[in-house]
């Protein structure tokens, strides 16, 4: 199964191990940009938020979606994404 990896925020890592978050790139139904966040929904019903520590933007939403169509069904380490705005949290939920 393929992941992208997106670089948290600097100051969200301050402290913690964690330095990005892992978002699926499988069974993907759309990625766009809804409220200055990155919303994937997957065909599964479920939806994952990308919540910049900013605005986040559409070059943001293509980036992903690059992301997702390299690492889609691909195995092995995904490279580190940044966007324009490091990321605060991924959060997910039912669509």
């Amino acid at each position: 199964m393929g992941y992208i990896k997106i670089k948290k925020h600097s100051t969200v890592t301050a402290g913690t191990s964690a330095k990005f978050d892992l978002v699926s790139a499988e069974n993907v139904g759309d990625v766009k940009l809804v409220s200055n966040d990155i919303v994937v929904n997957y065909l599964s019903g479920y939806k994952v938020t990308i919540d910049g520590s900013s605005n986040l933007v559409q070059a943001d939403v293509d980036a992903v979606l690059g992301a997702i169509d390299k690492m889609n069904g691909a195995s092995g380490a995904a490279p580190l994404l940044s966007l324009s705005s490091g990321i605060s949290k991924t959060t997910m939920a039912a669509i």
